[in-house]
């Protein structure tokens, strides 16, 4: 029963939409003190945002397959795996480095400006898939049991648009 109505969720989720982000920056948790992770510096790629916040149990449960999805992208420099953190203290954030030890960038969603700007619910955990155009290929919400296949799909297919 919960994977039907995973299955569910997920379709209803990646139904075409309009919505788009811009080009966005965000504060990069993992990348030093400075460091500022820039949309626009991956011009032609897929932005895998997975959003996170340290106190809820199946983003825990989804950081190790997050962390295997960019393990086997590392080498694509197109798909861009993001952990896109919803908290906003700074201890919340080296907790949740020094707990998953992600391979990819943990980055702050000050304000909500992703789901802001792509009209989504506001579910954690929740990832969504975005073409270099900034449009809005498809997101799941929840846990990425079972779903793994489809985000993949959804990765597919924001590669087919190119920005170059």
């Amino acid at each position: 029963m919960r994977r039907l109505l995973s299955t569910v969720l997920f379709l209803a989720s990646t139904a075409v939409s309009a919505a788009s982000i811009p080009q966005l920056e965000f504060p990069v948790k993992n990348g030093g003190d400075r460091a500022v992770y820039k949309m626009s510096e991956h011009k032609n790629a897929v932005f895998v945002f997975e959003t996170y916040r340290l106190s809820c149990g199946y983003c825990n449960d989804n950081a190790a397959t997050v962390n295997a999805l960019a393990t086997e992208f590392a080498s694509e420099p197109r798909v861009q795996v993001l952990d896109l953190g919803q908290d906003t203290a700074d201890a919340d954030y080296a907790e949740w480095i020094a707990r998953h030890n992600p391979n990819h960038a943990v980055i702050e969603d000050t304000g909500r400006k992703v789901y802001n700007a792509l009209k989504t619910q506001n579910g954690v955990p929740q990832v969504f898939i975005v073409n270099c155009k900034g449009e809005l290929v498809g997101n799941h919400v929840g846990t990425w049991g079972g779903a793994e296949k489809s985000i993949h799909d959804l990765i597919a297919k924001g590669l087919q648009t190119t920005c170059e």
